[in-house]
């Protein structure tokens, strides 16, 4: 009979690792998207602002305008990378809220 209570130790202390370690497993997941997500919000922001001022720059080299194209272009460029950055928290914010709905609904039903 100890033996079986032994067993039955051994399965639940088991059981708690391996809910534990699926859990870390989650969260390292978890911060690996955040983070790729973070660097694509930055770069999209930056190439913005790079393609704004590079197109401000040629016009401006071609019109012999120097450099008010170029300024222009550059708060264009800002304007539009700020722009593909709150898209892109928005789509996020919406894919959480939903995921988030999703594990409240699965921790009732259980």
């Amino acid at each position: 009979m100890s033996d079986e209570l032994e067993e039955q130790k051994l399965d639940a202390r088991l059981e708690q690792l391996r809910r534990e370690r699926q859990i870390r497993d989650e969260a390292t997941r978890t911060a690996g998207r955040a983070m790729g997500i973070g660097f694509r919000i930055g770069i999209e922001l930056v190439v913005g602002v790079a393609v704004g001022a590079a197109i401000g720059w040629a016009l401006d080299d071609w019109l012999g305008t120097r450099p008010w194209i170029m300024i222009v272009g550059f708060l264009l460029g800002f304007a539009a990378g700020l722009r593909n950055v709150f898209r892109s928290v928005e789509k996020y914010d919406r894919k959480w809220t939903e995921a988030e709905a999703a594990d409240k609904r699965q921790g009732k039903d259980e």
